[in-house]
């Protein structure tokens, strides 16, 4: 079962896959602090049959816990798995784990340019020194449906991922209290960045017990029948439309108090 779903991923991957990163890439989006790379339970999955490592090592290795701006409202961040910065899984200009790597490196440049976003990016200053976004690439109509198909797969892997570690799809977090601590440990500091939010934010969760939480789970899937398990859930269609739906329409917001994470209904 598991095997035939990453074989049937790769399979849609490949489909008329003609995208080449240009020569002159120094591949700025693995380099970048700023490049947020989210990466799922499935892709780290992925990884570990690949590279026949525990999913908890490279989760250790390579990952952590981290926000990024919720798109639907600026007061707000999600909680996600980042990938670490620069990419560990580089070397030189070349990825050592290409052929099992994260899905949303795969998506990257082309879901943007059928989202009609990539003269959008290239304009944003994190992206100036992309090669791949100067121009229009080209991707046939079977190709736009593979990447279609690869980003509703990815959808339901992030939601599953998030609900099995943070007990919901889509881990909302209210902005405010963390910019007020942040504003006070660092009253000379004009702009702060989202590494100063992410340090912050591992500090809080572990004081909280949160991140010893959540490795916990994480370890369990090293164990191959709970990765079985999980994909079970994966293959429910009602349960994951109902997680898509929760995630795409979160109902309920965190606040970090000074002891524990409080709820509160949007």
């Amino acid at each position: 079962m598991l095997n035939n779903y990453f074989q049937h991923q790769a399979h849609i991957v490949d489909i008329e896959c003609n995208f080449r990163c240009p020569d002159d890439c120094d591949t700025p989006g693995c380099r970048k602090v700023d490049i947020i790379v989210e990466v799922t339970l499935f892709d780290l999955i992925r990884l570990a049959r690949f590279l026949n490592t525990p999913v908890s090592y490279l989760f250790s290795q390579y990952c952590h816990l981290g926000l990024m701006i919720y798109e639907d409202n600026i007061h707000y961040k999600r909680l996600l798995i980042k990938m670490k910065k620069p990419c560990l899984f580089l070397s030189g200009n070349q990825c050592l784990v290409h052929d099992a790597k994260p899905l949303n490196c795969t998506l990257f440049p082309e879901l943007y340019q059928i989202k009609g976003l990539l003269p959008k990016l290239s304009k944003n200053p994190l992206f100036y020194t992309f090669p791949c976004l100067k121009k229009p690439i080209d991707i046939s109509r079977k190709r736009i449906n593979a990447l279609k198909k690869l980003r509703r797969m990815s959808s339901q892997e992030q939601a599953l991922s998030h609900a099995y570690l943070f007990g919901v799809p889509s881990f909302i977090i209210d902005e405010k209290p963390l910019r007020k601590k942040l504003r006070r440990s660092h009253p000379k500091q004009r702009n702060l960045s989202l590494q100063d939010y992410d340090n912050l934010l591992n500090e809080l969760l572990n004081s909280y017990g949160f991140i010893e939480g959540v490795m916990e789970k994480i370890s369990r899937l090293d164990a191959e029948s709970e990765i079985k398990n999980l994909f079970e859930k994966l293959s429910d269609r009602v349960m994951m439309k109902y997680l898509v739906e929760k995630m795409v329409r979160p109902v309920v917001v965190h606040r970090f108090e000074r002891d524990d994470i409080k709820q509160l209904k949007r």
